[in-house]
């Protein structure tokens, strides 16, 4: 019997290793260990393989996240979501190549229809920033998408000069930034958390599901 675990590990070590076009049911074969036949018997394709993939490499991310957000007291403020989103993207290899060094990977497994809706939109967005001064976490006075694009930059310009020697005190220092610059002044942070679980939980819905809630909206 076909062990997916593997198969799925063989395609994160050369995607990560190789690049995404190394990607083949034959390279994936040679690095698990499985004949393409076999492998055949769970995946139509190295695509669906991919899928896969990004999939369960995107509940991995979101554990995390929740996790770490769960466990702060703090963790309902935009600073701490800010933080554990990027903590979680380059800890991660696999999340470090997809969403920072090689989006252009990232696009070509979206394209098939069985991925998630979502994922290639992952970090601080307007809308949640909304939801999270609606939830008492942001100052009033913040324009959420003026925020959302400050932040994006932020972001870009770390993903563009890695790799930091100091990477771990950069991403704490802009989390300090937002902290002292955004955050209210509260002491319960739950409903921040809260807010966080269901635009989180969002990101996994899969196409069909999120289209068909669509047209009941």
């Amino acid at each position: 019997m076909t062990d997916v675990t593997r198969v799925l590990d063989a395609a994160v070590d050369i995607i990560v290793n190789d690049g995404y076009d190394a990607v083949t049911m034959k390279s994936i074969s040679e690095k698990s260990g499985y004949p393409v036949s076999e492998i055949e018997t769970v995946y139509d394709s190295s695509g669906d393989v991919l899928v896969s993939m990004l999939n369960r490499e995107f509940q991995r991310i979101y554990s995390s996240i929740v996790d770490n957000i769960e466990r702060d007291p703090r963790g309902g403020l935009l600073s701490r979501v800010y933080l554990y989103i990027l903590t979680a993207l380059y800890e991660r290899p696999l999340a470090r190549t997809l969403f920072i060094i090689d989006r252009s990977a990232l696009n070509a497994i979206m394209r098939n229809n069985s991925s998630f809706r979502y994922v290639p939109q992952i970090g601080v967005r307007g809308e949640l920033i909304e939801a999270l001064q609606e939830a008492g976490m942001v100052r009033r006075d913040i324009d959420a998408f003026r925020l959302s694009a400050v932040i994006s930059s932020f972001t870009a310009g770390l993903a563009l000069t890695a790799p930091h020697d100091d990477l771990d005190a950069i991403v704490r220092g802009l989390s300090d930034l937002l902290a002292r610059g955004v955050d209210e002044h509260v002491d319960n942070t739950e409903p921040g958390k809260q807010v966080f679980y269901q635009w989180a939980t969002s990101l996994t819905q899969p196409r069909a599901e999120a289209d068909a809630d669509s047209e009941v909206d």
